[in-house]
């Protein structure tokens, strides 16, 4: 991503085919870094250039300003009262994700998840991240609230009191807007991961190839999966029904499987632990356990791997009827 800042704007700026965002000059807040990032984000294909300035004639100039300038994403005009339907009100990172961050999602969700760009999951995603991460941003600007929120680090790349130049401001600015734009990157699409695979969950669920004996199949051991699993188990009175263990590929190779909890709030519980005499063991597991290619056991009884899904998926009946008899 091509970003320069810039303190003062030539004709060259003016005409060049980048894109020119205008913010104020000097203290930098979490709300305009936010804001910035999520522009950069939307337009990584593009050159940006960020004018950091309260000269209103330059300003003028830019394509787009944010906390600066009396625009549509300054919320600090006289009477500026626009505020979300939960009464928070807005500062410049919630103008920009309110008017731009429908595009941005559909940017990521078409680069990652094609098939499952529809309004629903858009509008999903766009609500839960501006509930988790910029109204908390907003709030912070306006002195609603300041609890820490995953943005709260900009402030520490603040020049100290005696490095306090123009130039070691927009020196600290570049640097805290590459690691915010980071930071927002993977949240959101952290934010969107866990949409799309409560979706998985649910049809893997619904799905007998995916879904026997307890034993449900997805596809890492690193998608969100606990929240939706422990949520079907909640609802799901036929115990039958409920889901014991979850399998999948391991990075390493072969296949793993992990017990699940009774609840998010007991995550280290387990409904069904892998049997006592597997704990710790690796070469003479297959032995103890009867079932060839089991390769690992966790002390915790938790985990367990083996060399295919069948070895693996045989360990998880094995710890079930041990349970019951």
């Amino acid at each position: 991503m091509d970003i320069k800042i810039l303190s003062s704007l030539t004709e060259t700026d003016v005409g060049c085919s980048a894109l020119v965002i205008g913010t104020h000059n000097g203290i930098f807040h979490s709300d305009e870094v936010v804001a910035c990032a999520t522009l950069c984000l939307l337009n990584s294909d593009k050159s940006v250039q960020i004018l950091r300035s309260r000269d209103s004639e330059m300003l003028k100039k830019c394509d787009i300003c944010v906390d600066v300038g009396g625009g549509k994403f300054d919320h600090h005009q006289p009477d500026f009262n626009k505020a979300r339907a939960s009464t928070v009100l807005y500062a410049s990172a919630g103008l920009v994700w309110n008017h731009y961050g429908k595009d941005l999602i559909k940017q990521l969700l078409a680069k990652y998840f094609p098939e499952n760009n529809s309004d629903i999951v858009v509008n999903t995603v766009f609500k839960a991240f501006d509930e988790s991460y910029i109204a908390l941003v907003d709030c912070e600007d306006n002195g609603i609230a300041t609890a820490p929120h995953i943005f709260s680090f900009i402030a520490s790349f603040l020049p100290l009191w005696f490095e306090n130049s123009t130039a070691k401001f927009n020196h600290q600015f570049a640097k805290a807007l590459e690691v915010t734009t980071e930071v927002l990157e993977q949240a959101l699409k952290t934010t969107i991961g866990k949409e799309i695979s409560r979706s998985i969950i649910e049809a893997n669920w619904a799905n007998p190839s995916s879904f026997n004996f307890g034993i449900l199949k997805i596809p890492a051991q690193t998608i969100d999966w606990l929240t939706p699993v422990t949520s079907i188990n909640s609802r799901e009175e036929d115990k039958s029904h409920q889901i014991d263990f979850v399998i999948f590929p391991y990075p390493n190779g072969g296949w793993a499987a992990q017990c699940v909890p009774m609840s998010v709030d007991e995550k280290f519980s387990k409904r069904v632990p892998f049997p006592a005499s597997w704990a710790g063991e690796t070469e003479n597991l297959p032995e103890i356990c009867g079932i060839p290619g089991a390769t690992f056991c966790h002390n915790g009884r938790f985990f367990i791997r083996g060399e295919s899904f069948d070895t693996v998926f045989e360990m998880c009946k094995l710890a079930k009827q041990e349970i019951q008899s």
